[in-house]
């Protein structure tokens, strides 16, 4: 019996008991209200309750910097993004569950001010996600660039 890991697909469609077919969706749903509450704490530049959002040991990437753990995750947000006020935008959002961990990618695009400039950013989250105490919780979160310039420039 399927008892908390992912069953085999066939050709894109989930097998499985009903229930558990149910749970996936249930917990696919939990992972992007985490992400959309990531973007509002974000835009609102509430280090704390980005902080929430992350497993202890958390970490999030961009570019050749990681920041780790609670203390690491704060510093990134009320350090490294302070002065900035950027407003990320997620789509297409691809999760895929196994019991109480999780992967995701997600593309996202950022509008940002930066010491009184426009910017525009576009790329993509690289998550993983763990259910801890019955809440999801990012893992990691690795942010890939594909293009980071200030807007009067534009993108290409």
């Amino acid at each position: 019996m399927y008892v908390g890991r992912r069953r085999p697909s066939a050709k894109g469609v989930a097998v499985g008991t009903i229930e558990e077919r149910w749970q996936v969706l249930a917990d696919k749903d939990e992972i992007r209200e985490l992400t959309a509450r990531y973007c509002f704490a974000v835009a609102e530049g509430d280090a704390g309750a980005i902080v929430e959002l992350f497993c202890e040991d958390g970490s999030f990437q961009m570019r050749d910097r990681r920041y780790q753990g609670v203390e690491g995750l704060r510093q990134m947000y009320t350090g490294a993004a302070a002065g900035t006020t950027p407003k990320p935008f997620i789509q297409n959002h691809v999760i895929e569950v196994d019991g109480d961990a999780a992967t995701g990618r997600c593309g996202v695009e950022i509008r940002m001010v930066n010491k009184g400039e426009a910017y525009t950013v576009a790329g993509h989250y690289a998550d993983t996600y763990r259910r801890v105490d019955g809440r999801w919780r990012f893992a990691s979160r690795d942010f890939m660039t594909y293009h980071w310039v200030p807007l009067s420039k534009g993108w290409a």
